[in-house]
């Protein structure tokens, strides 16, 4: 399971919203770990991602994202080969039933269907401990003020 360092900057209901560092290391196997980018989203910047708030965090909590083996090389896969596939698929059939027009119209409804599968997959990946994962780094104690 590959891991992240994070802080809980928001928390409404059973959800926090845990924010990354601009720049962290893919993996810390190598010697030069800031040079790497491998499998990290975007170009850098601060991230955010809204998880279920299964170990009670709380606004400011350093926390551990979890990330399943495999799981990124299948989001990454799923999000780029399933709404091209869709749409491909669906301007062939729109082609044999209209013509050009049709295969445009196939076209767009099958990248409109591949993207809202992709979201259901995404909605249903959040909500598995499985395969996505919050943690805290280590056991921590809280202390609260008795008034």
């Amino acid at each position: 399971m590959s891991r992240c360092d994070a802080v809980v900057i928001q928390v409404s209901g059973g959800e926090v919203v845990v924010e990354l560092p601009a720049r962290a290391a893919a993996c810390g196997a190598c010697k030069d770990s800031a040079a790497c980018g491998e499998g990290l989203p975007g170009e850098g910047g601060v991230r955010r991602y809204r998880l279920a708030n299964r170990i009670g965090a709380r606004v400011g909590d350093h926390v551990q994202l979890g990330i399943a083996d495999g799981m990124l090389w299948q989001a990454s896969l799923a999000s780029y080969v399933l709404p091209l596939l869709m749409a491909l698929a669906s301007a062939w059939v729109g082609q044999g039933w209209g013509g050009d027009g049709g295969a445009v119209a196939g076209l767009l409804l099958g990248l409109a269907c591949g993207l809202w599968l992709l979201r259901r997959r995404e909605l249903r990946a959040r909500r598995d401990p499985a395969m996505i994962s919050l943690q805290f780094p280590t056991q921590e104690i809280r202390f609260e003020d008795m008034k």
